[in-house]
């Protein structure tokens, strides 16, 4: 099958193959099974003596995350669109908690927009939390190690974010339903504009926080 029969196939069954949302039918079963395992494992800490506290933060974060991943920006040389992933910014906000926001921001994309995919809501939440947890636990690590906040923010950000295309490119390579090799490669390539700019996002908020309310990145960890 041509990448233009693969691309009218991939709109065909509701599923951006370019981006980091994978809809139904694009995985084979063992991994979408296994993507449920990984999130089942993700959501027993998140839930873990869980505060009252904390869950209206959890709920500014999913709908950032939400608003952010649902506004695509169309590119000109492949027929798709890439989005903003901001699993970064969950993830140093919130921490251990992230796997919540994140998971219900997926939730309600696939409900209310058609994006991504229910029997891969599992899979999808572990492609992107997993960078967003590990950021969360390098981010005081960071601090302590005297990196400003800029810096800080920068590298989380760009590092959550290319994580997350890591993932899923490797899930599209390994786990796919079908052949999806060449377009694993230009979703990779696709996002790297995203990693530069989710990099320079975070560090602007992680500069603006510290400033303001410090005490917003370090609760609940």
């Amino acid at each position: 099958m041509s990448l233009a029969e693969r691309v009218t196939y991939s709109r065909g069954m509701n599923f951006s193959l370019f981006a980091v949302h994978l809809s139904d039918g694009a995985m084979s079963v063992p991994w979408v099974a296994a993507g449920w395992v990984g999130l089942a494992l993700l959501l027993v800490p998140a839930l873990w003596r869980l505060r009252e506290e904390d869950v209206p933060r959890i709920g500014v974060l999913s709908a950032a995350f939400f608003v952010g991943s649902s506004i695509h920006v169309p590119l000109a040389v492949v027929p798709t669109s890439v989005h903003l992933i901001l699993n970064g910014l969950v993830g140093v906000v919130l921490s251990r908690r992230a796997p919540l926001a994140i998971t219900v921001g997926l939730l309600l994309q696939y409900l209310l927009l058609a994006h991504g995919g229910l029997t891969t809501l599992g899979l999808n939440a572990c492609i992107i939390t997993v960078p967003a947890v590990l950021a969360g636990a390098a981010y005081p690590v960071l601090a302590r190690a005297g990196v400003p906040p800029f810096g800080r923010g920068a590298v989380l950000g760009a590092g959550a974010a290319a994580g997350a295309v890591a993932l899923n490119f490797a899930a599209l390579l390994l786990g796919g339903a079908e052949d999806w090799q060449l377009l694993a490669r230009l979703v990779l390539l696709a996002h790297l504009p995203v990693v530069v700019v989710e990099g320079v996002l975070l560090g602007v908020v992680v500069r603006y926080v510290e400033k303001v309310k410090p005490e917003m990145l370090t609760a609940g960890r």
